[in-house]
């Protein structure tokens, strides 16, 4: 993919929490500029080769997208993944959301999030 600017990579899941097993998969978050609408995008993930990295790629606006509807991979990623990269991208998207999980008096689960309020809701994410 021609013209990307990358702004940051996020490594999460099971390695950046130090509790990978033999065969876990590398989790990386790949926020860059320039990227192809998610159609193409999609079609390059699908045709890449087999490898233990699994990577996500999104644009700045689509990670801001995701950080303000508690997206739950996303909501664990910026929490307890580990920065390789950052332009302040990635950085600026973590203050937004403890900033919020903090206002909204969020409570962590065992696999997710706890949201009080008038449309009680729960977010969910598992490894």
């Amino acid at each position: 993919m021609k013209g990307l600017d990358v702004r940051g990579i996020l490594l999460f899941g099971s390695v950046a929490r130090n509790d990978a097993k033999e065969h876990s998969d590398v989790d990386m978050l790949v926020i860059a500029s320039g990227l192809p609408d998610i159609k193409e995008r999609y079609g390059f993930i699908t045709i890449k080769k087999p490898s233990r990295i699994e990577d996500i790629w999104m644009t700045p606006d689509e990670l801001i997208e995701m950080v303000d509807a508690k997206t739950g991979f996303v909501v664990d990623a910026l929490l307890e993944g580990k920065i390789l990269l950052d332009d302040g991208t990635i950085n600026d998207a973590r203050s937004r959301l403890v900033d919020s999980l903090k206002r909204l008096n969020a409570k962590k689960l065992k696999h997710g999030w706890f949201i009080p309020g008038d449309n009680l809701r729960a977010i969910m994410s598992f490894d």
